[in-house]
């Protein structure tokens, strides 16, 4: 059902809306790995921010927070709770990644990897006071009854920045038509990961990831499976020295084991003490009998755990043999699923 709608949250909207029932447990619409779109004047250039994904369910009074596999993770940042009061006394959805910011002012995925894997209210409190995180809201799915999935990009947009949802651990970071080539300069010079292209006519199209939204990175980084890994002293199985990682060849189906991974090389760097103590107690808890690996890792001492932890690694290339080159560890991921871990490949326009 279509209306025109008199609500002035949605005066952006240059046509008729869908009116709808609340949606629940939306994916997220996905980029894909590419270059510099040529006709950058169609296109909306974001900031890549190096978080995790969520999805805001807001009905007044109630905010609710979920990861991009649907899991429940409002628990998880107390501190964002206080956006309520920055929301519209009307339900909406809306779609962001929650980062973290270090000490010296970047965006930070280890500390962001301190907030995760914590269940107990008291460490989850400890490590907000000592990790705080920063929700950037960057498009809004659902308002007042009706879908804007079907608005394009532009429109989403201004409906969104039309709420002013900046605050002490929110933020609506902006967009910039057409200025690819500045956009990529300015994440550069910030250090970022990248940035994020959008078509300006593009539609939200939950869980797809489709050619209208391109992920620029500056360096290769992506998630990996972790299969396996070493002490960092023999016979010490207190600390790790390295993980051993690996990847699916192909999406694996829901409800199916994981087939044989592709082995894709060990990380032993950058892992500050603490974290090898943290991990290691991590492998202990998941041993395997057998390797998850359809080939030879060449590893001598390998100890081999159920593969069901994500690690982000930033490399810089693959060797001929497909390992990766220059590895370096930057946190744990609990927001996908092992079975979609694949190696990323570029847009081919």
């Amino acid at each position: 059902m279509t209306t025109t709608v008199a609500s002035p949250l949605l005066s952006a909207a240059s046509g008729p809306l869908r009116k709808t029932a609340f949606p629940l447990h939306l994916q997220p619409m996905l980029a894909v790995l590419s270059t510099m779109p040529p006709d950058q004047a169609n296109w909306g250039f974001e900031y890549k921010w190096d978080g995790v994904r969520c999805l805001a369910y807001w009905k007044p009074g109630t905010l609710t927070l979920e990861s991009r596999n649907l899991l429940d993770t409002t628990s998880q940042y107390p501190e964002l709770q206080a956006l309520r009061d920055n929301l519209p006394d009307v339900p909406a959805v809306l779609d962001g990644e929650i980062i973290a910011i270090n000490e010296k002012g970047r965006v930070s995925f280890l500390n962001l990897s301190h907030r995760m894997h914590v269940v107990s209210s008291q460490r989850v409190e400890q490590r907000a006071a000592l990790y705080p995180v920063t929700f950037m809201i960057f498009d809004i799915l659902y308002l007042d009854g009706y879908s804007t999935m079907e608005l394009p990009y532009t429109e989403r947009r201004a409906i969104l920045e039309g709420l002013k949802l900046d605050g002490p651990n929110w933020r609506t970071p902006p967009y910039y038509a057409g200025l690819g080539d500045q956009m990529s300069q300015a994440a550069h010079t910030a250090r970022l990961e990248g940035i994020v292209a959008k078509r300006l006519d593009s539609v939200y199209e939950p869980g797809k990831r489709t050619g209208a939204w391109r992920k620029l990175k500056f360096v290769g980084r992506q998630e990996f499976i972790i299969g396996g890994w070493l002490p960092y002293k023999a016979n010490d199985l207190n600390m790790v020295g390295s993980l051993l990682l690996g990847y699916n060849d192909e999406v694996a189906k829901p409800g199916k084991p994981l087939p044989p991974l592709h082995y894709a090389g060990s990380v032993g760097t950058g892992f500050a003490e603490k974290t090898r103590r943290e991990l290691a107690a991590l492998m202990k808890a998941r041993p395997s009998d057998r390797s998850p690996f359809s080939g030879n890792t060449g590893k001598h001492g390998a100890i081999f755990v159920r593969p069901d932890l994500i690690a982000e690694v930033e490399y810089r290339g693959w060797s001929p043999a497909g390992s990766l080159r220059q590895p370096s560890f930057k946190g744990l991921r609990e927001d996908k699923d092992p079975r979609e871990i694949v190696r990323e490949s570029r847009w081919k326009s």
